[in-house]
């Protein structure tokens, strides 16, 4: 179960992100991040993402609109 209940497949099933290439949120440089962030600009479960992220302790890509970095990872 992720937060709120809701199981991990419930919100990404309405990710702004769904069905692109993850590829894309672990990608190194500012240009190819750029991608992974414009998706993540209007996402309707950026939140839902941000929390697992944090919950998860994702240590690497961009999760909810953040970079590893933005969420204290080094």
């Amino acid at each position: 179960m992720g937060e709120g209940g809701r199981r991990i497949g419930d919100w990404t099933d309405s990710a702004a992100c769904s069905g692109m290439d993850v590829e894309v949120f672990y990608a190194q440089g500012a240009v190819r991040a750029a991608s992974a962030l414009r998706a993540c600009r209007g996402c309707p479960v950026r939140e839902e993402c941000r929390a697992h992220a944090e919950t998860a302790k994702e240590s690497f890509g961009i999760w909810g609109g953040l970079t590893a970095s933005e969420r204290g990872w080094p």
